[in-house]
């Protein structure tokens, strides 16, 4: 996947909370304004071969891991579990590549199912997902320096795909919210008269990103 996706997504999400002023634009800002310093410290430091270090990506995984953090319910144990996983799959990729058709996605599937079971929220997934990759990219480096002959850090698959699943997650989320709430408050909005004045509603799902 040589094709940016995931910046393209994290670009367009960005555009779109800023013109609806939506309160999750504050993360999306924080996240294009780390992408770009990111990107410049790319063109500044060199990177030596065989590993490739993707800074402005790296830059937005944490930054986006911290947020994650701050609302996750469940932290350490999620994390635990999620790390081993990548660890399994490094051994496999090391000592037995091809060993199962299709790993990569399979990998990635169990990574995310196990992060979900154990976090049972959104942002508990994200914040194991996303540690658990920032840990595993320590890992690979010091671990496997002179074994593992070429690394992308992060790799472009789990990159393009964990922004694109997030994002897909998020906006189920936040389309079944919205349609529940509109059940609930429309028999009520029913029997109201009509005053002619304004108001306005924002919504749980947005007002959780302002939450510190």
């Amino acid at each position: 996947m040589f094709f940016p996706y995931g910046e393209l997504i994290i670009f367009f999400l960005a555009l779109v909370t800023w013109a609806e002023k939506r309160a999750s634009q504050r993360l999306f800002l924080r996240l294009t304004v780390v992408w770009i310093i990111g990107k410049g410290v790319e063109g500044f430091v060199p990177t030596a071969m065989p590993w490739h270090w993707h800074y402005a990506r790296l830059a937005v995984m944490f930054v986006f891991w911290i947020w994650a953090c701050q609302r996750a319910e469940r932290r350490i144990l999620p994390l635990l579990l999620t790390s081993c996983i990548l660890s399994i799959e490094t051994l496999f990729l090391v000592n037995q590549p091809g060993a199962f058709p299709y790993e990569l996605w399979l990998f990635t599937i169990v990574l995310i199912l196990t992060a979900w079971l154990t976090a049972k929220s959104y942002w508990g997934t994200a914040a194991a997902f996303v540690g658990s990759i920032i840990l595993n990219q320590a890992l690979v480096r010091f671990s496997y320096e002179g074994i593992i002959r070429y690394a992308n850090l992060p790799d472009s698959f789990v990159w393009n795909f964990g922004v694109g699943f997030l994002a897909i997650w998020a906006g189920l989320r936040l389309v079944w919210r919205c349609y529940s709430d509109r059940g609930i408050h429309l028999p009520i909005a029913e029997l109201r008269p009509t005053t002619g004045v304004g108001v306005v509603y924002e919504h749980p799902e947005e007002s959780e990103c302002e939450l510190q």
